[in-house]
Protein backbone atom coordinates (compact mmCIF):
# COMPACT_ATOMS: atom_id res chain seq x y z
CA UNK A 1 0.00 0.00 0.00
CA UNK A 2 1.49 3.35 -1.01
CA UNK A 3 0.47 6.91 0.12
CA UNK A 4 0.60 9.55 -2.24
CA UNK A 5 1.52 13.01 -0.81
CA UNK A 6 0.11 15.42 -3.22
CA UNK A 7 1.91 18.86 -3.80
CA UNK A 8 0.07 21.40 -2.15
CA UNK A 9 1.22 25.04 -2.36
CA UNK A 10 -0.07 27.71 -0.52
CA UNK A 11 0.41 31.53 -1.13
CA UNK A 12 -0.59 34.43 0.42
CA UNK A 13 0.10 37.95 0.53
CA UNK A 14 0.77 40.76 3.42
CA UNK A 15 -0.15 44.60 2.21
CA UNK A 16 1.46 46.52 4.81
CA UNK A 17 -1.01 49.65 3.64
CA UNK A 18 -3.88 47.80 5.36
CA UNK A 19 -2.61 48.35 9.05
CA UNK A 20 -5.33 48.16 11.43
CA UNK A 21 -5.35 51.10 13.67
CA UNK A 22 -7.61 50.33 16.72
CA UNK A 23 -9.05 53.70 18.80
CA UNK A 24 -9.17 53.10 21.92
CA UNK A 25 -10.04 54.60 25.95
CA UNK A 26 -7.33 54.44 28.19
CA UNK A 27 -9.46 54.70 30.94
CA UNK A 28 -11.43 51.81 30.33
CA UNK A 29 -8.21 49.93 29.61
CA UNK A 30 -7.06 51.13 33.40
CA UNK A 31 -10.31 50.33 35.12
CA UNK A 32 -9.94 46.65 33.27
CA UNK A 33 -6.60 46.11 34.87
CA UNK A 34 -7.68 47.48 37.89
CA UNK A 35 -10.59 45.08 38.00
CA UNK A 36 -8.79 41.98 35.94
CA UNK A 37 -5.28 42.39 38.21
CA UNK A 38 -6.10 39.46 40.73
CA UNK A 39 -7.06 36.99 37.68
CA UNK A 40 -3.82 37.49 35.54
CA UNK A 41 -1.54 38.19 37.99
CA UNK A 42 -0.90 34.77 38.22
CA UNK A 43 -1.00 33.83 34.13
CA UNK A 44 1.11 36.96 33.66
CA UNK A 45 3.01 37.25 36.33
CA UNK A 46 6.51 36.47 34.16
CA UNK A 47 5.71 39.36 31.87
CA UNK A 48 5.19 41.39 34.76
CA UNK A 49 8.18 40.41 36.99
CA UNK A 50 10.79 41.15 33.68
CA UNK A 51 9.47 44.56 32.85
CA UNK A 52 9.52 45.01 36.54
CA UNK A 53 13.17 44.16 37.08
CA UNK A 54 14.57 44.56 33.72
CA UNK A 55 13.19 47.67 32.52
CA UNK A 56 13.10 51.56 33.73
CA UNK A 57 9.96 53.85 33.01
CA UNK A 58 12.19 55.32 30.10
CA UNK A 59 12.82 51.96 28.59
CA UNK A 60 9.10 50.84 29.23
CA UNK A 61 8.03 54.84 27.44
CA UNK A 62 10.70 53.50 24.69
CA UNK A 63 8.61 50.43 23.82
CA UNK A 64 5.35 52.79 23.95
CA UNK A 65 6.37 54.73 21.56
CA UNK A 66 7.84 52.06 19.04
CA UNK A 67 3.61 50.74 19.45
CA UNK A 68 2.52 54.48 19.22
CA UNK A 69 0.92 54.30 22.39
CA UNK A 70 2.77 56.74 24.69
CA UNK A 71 1.28 59.62 24.15
CA UNK A 72 -1.81 58.50 25.90
CA UNK A 73 0.36 57.04 29.01
CA UNK A 74 2.32 60.38 29.23
CA UNK A 75 -0.83 62.58 29.11
CA UNK A 76 -2.49 60.34 32.03
CA UNK A 77 0.53 60.44 34.07
CA UNK A 78 0.87 56.31 34.71
CA UNK A 79 3.51 54.95 37.11
CA UNK A 80 5.47 52.17 36.37
CA UNK A 81 3.12 49.02 37.29
CA UNK A 82 0.08 50.82 35.01
CA UNK A 83 2.37 50.98 32.31
CA UNK A 84 3.59 47.50 32.62
CA UNK A 85 0.05 46.42 32.81
CA UNK A 86 -0.80 48.23 29.84
CA UNK A 87 1.98 47.22 27.92
CA UNK A 88 1.23 43.34 28.85
CA UNK A 89 -2.77 43.98 27.70
CA UNK A 90 -1.19 45.88 24.40
CA UNK A 91 1.27 42.73 23.63
CA UNK A 92 -1.52 39.93 24.10
CA UNK A 93 -3.89 41.24 22.23
CA UNK A 94 -4.03 39.07 18.55
CA UNK A 95 -4.46 42.35 16.67
CA UNK A 96 -1.14 43.38 17.66
CA UNK A 97 1.14 39.97 16.96
CA UNK A 98 3.12 41.36 14.13
CA UNK A 99 4.33 44.67 15.63
CA UNK A 100 4.90 43.23 18.70
CA UNK A 101 6.85 40.39 17.32
CA UNK A 102 8.30 42.92 15.44
CA UNK A 103 9.57 44.89 18.02
CA UNK A 104 11.10 42.02 19.79
CA UNK A 105 12.90 41.16 16.96
CA UNK A 106 14.17 44.61 16.59
CA UNK A 107 15.34 45.11 20.36
CA UNK A 108 17.13 41.36 20.08
CA UNK A 109 19.20 42.54 17.00
CA UNK A 110 19.95 45.82 18.72
CA UNK A 111 21.29 43.84 21.61
CA UNK A 112 23.31 41.95 19.38
CA UNK A 113 24.69 44.73 17.79
CA UNK A 114 25.58 46.91 21.07
CA UNK A 115 27.31 43.43 22.55
CA UNK A 116 29.69 42.80 19.11
CA UNK A 117 32.79 44.54 19.88
CA UNK A 118 33.26 45.84 16.40
CA UNK A 119 29.46 47.04 15.73
CA UNK A 120 29.02 48.59 19.20
CA UNK A 121 30.63 51.97 18.05
CA UNK A 122 28.24 52.02 15.45
CA UNK A 123 24.61 51.96 17.38
CA UNK A 124 23.16 54.92 19.38
CA UNK A 125 20.86 53.38 21.74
Amino acid sequence: MSSENPNIEITYCINEDDKIHNEFNIEEILNQLNNSENNNDNIFMPHIINYNENYTVKALFLICEYYGIARDLKNNKCNKEQIIYFLIEFERNPLNADIVFKRQNMWFYINELKNDNFMKKYVLW
